[in-house]
């Protein structure tokens, strides 16, 4: 029997090796500063470890939950590699303008400049039909996936500069077919990874990415039984910040559900 067998590149990942880690002297990020949404937990918190492993000047995270926050960040802080990198966080909604305002203006203030956005933090409703959909919860989703996302891309956007990168964690729930119960998280994360099309269209002077990560063992994803592991994501999202990735630049969309590649 034939088989079906896509040959792009010449080798595909299926877990994370040596040249996509942040241990890579080639990917170190020493001078940056990296703003995360919903570090406190799941991807973004690993995608803030990866910074400190990497020498980031800075990191700030922000998030819903103050103890996780806390725990985020003397985490960080003790795998900082050569110096000590400063991390600071602040508990925020990113629904709420004037509390995203405020923590960028926290950020702003400590580091003087935000070099990289990770746009991580989501919502997943409850798995029910439109019917049976609560309306509350199930608009909740779009409040935090489309309009929190706005909030949060706006703010960084006044102060960037050429060259700065926006990494949206987004989902391939928002481009598959229709999944029973999934029609309010596939519908935010399809309308957010279309809005993120146009940042870079109307900013050509950044970076910024689209990333599917599959399935990830996360607190939200608890809800639908999947696993998987935060660390292929991270390193993976860590790659991205190499300029070999431009290629990738949206509104081309990474889909990390088969693997990574390698061009040689």
């Amino acid at each position: 029997m034939a088989t079906f067998k896509l040959d792009f590149v010449p080798t595909y990942h299926h877990d994370t090796y040596d040249r996509i880690s942040e241990t890579n002297p080639d990917l170190s990020c020493e001078g940056k500063v990296v703003f995360v949404t919903g570090g406190g937990r799941g991807i973004g918190r690993g995608i803030a470890k990866a910074f400190a492993v990497a020498g980031a000047k800075g990191i700030f995270i922000i998030g819903r939950t103050g103890t996780e926050l806390l725990s985020a960040v003397k985490e960080i802080k003790s795998l900082s590699t050569g110096t000590l990198v400063s991390v600071h966080h602040a508990e925020a909604d990113i629904t709420d303008r004037e509390a995203v305002a405020s923590a960028f203006k926290q950020a702003i203030a400590a580091f003087g400049h935000i070099d990289i956005l990770i746009q991580n933090a989501g919502y997943l409703d409850a798995h029910r039909s439109l019917l049976d959909s609560d309306l509350d919860d199930y608009w909740k989703t779009f409040e935090i996936n489309v309009k929190g996302g706005l909030l949060v891309t706006q703010q960084f956007l006044k102060q960037s500069q050429p060259g700065d990168t926006i990494i949206n964690i987004g989902s391939g729930a928002g481009h598959l077919p229709p999944i029973p119960g999934y029609s309010a998280y596939s519908s935010s994360k399809l309308a957010f990874a279309k809005m993120v099309e146009f940042v870079q269209q109307e900013n050509p002077h950044l970076r910024v990415f689209n990333i599917n990560p599959g399935a990830i063992a996360t607190e939200m994803q608890k809800k639908s039984g999947d696993i998987a592991t935060v660390d292929n994501i991270r390193k993976f999202t860590f790659w991205i910040l190499n300029p070999r990735a431009n290629i990738f630049r949206a509104p081309s969309v990474v889909l990390c559900l088969a693997g990574y590649f390698e061009r040689g």
